[in-house]
């Protein structure tokens, strides 16, 4: 079958069936430009939309994170300088003897009576070492008090633990006490110092 388009015979045609085909053609026209032409943008459209929603949310991530910044900076520099002054306060070596001798001298000012004093076996923990000392004292309440107050005022930790307080009866009306426990203070491992005065 033979099929020509026979421009007189269309305008011939009633008004009608012109308006038909003129529509079928706009038809035609808006479906080809949208398949071809339209269709691929709006794809790639969404495609581009959905992209643009996650790098928004990924740059306003990138914001707070860069308006936080200088507050970062300030909590790494306050915990640094905490650092200092922990890493101040643990002796070396050398000054362990000392610090020992120190603890024994806040007993006797505390009008304590020494029973024992005996320093124990280091315990390392990691880059530092615990250096406990087994201590037993008589006296009054109020002289077991000051010692702790002067132990606390020590230039370098010293922590007293496992204390045992039993009672002695009384001496000239007055309560007295015995007390055991461990004081306990912290020394660098040497090794570890050289990676300490990075941090100065």
């Amino acid at each position: 079958m033979d099929f020509k388009i026979n421009i007189e015979s269309v305008i011939k045609l009633p008004l009608s069936k012109k308006v038909l085909i003129l529509a079928v053609i706009n038809v035609f026209i808006l479906v080809a430009v949208y398949w071809f032409l339209i269709g691929p943008e709006y794809e790639k459209a969404k495609s581009l939309k959905v992209s643009l929603a996650g790098l928004t949310a990924k740059l306003n991530e990138n914001r707070a994170i860069a308006a936080n910044i200088p507050r970062f900076l300030h909590e790494k520099e306050e915990l640094e300088n905490k650092l200092r002054a922990a890493v101040a306060e643990l002796p070396n070596e050398k000054e362990i003897p000392d610090l020992i001798d120190g603890i024994s001298m806040a007993g006797e000012k505390s009008g304590l009576k020494i029973l024992l004093f005996k320093p124990l076996s280091e315990v390392s923990r990691g880059f530092y070492a615990e250096v406990p000392v087994n201590m037993s004292v008589e006296g009054r309440f109020d002289g077991l008090y000051d010692f702790s107050v002067k132990v606390s005022k020590l230039p370098r930790i010293v922590n007293i633990s496992n204390m045992n307080i039993v009672s002695m009866g009384h001496r000239n009306r007055v309560p007295m006490l015995k007390a055991e426990f461990v004081a306990t203070t912290f020394r660098f491992i040497e090794t570890s110092r050289a990676e300490a005065k990075k941090i100065k």
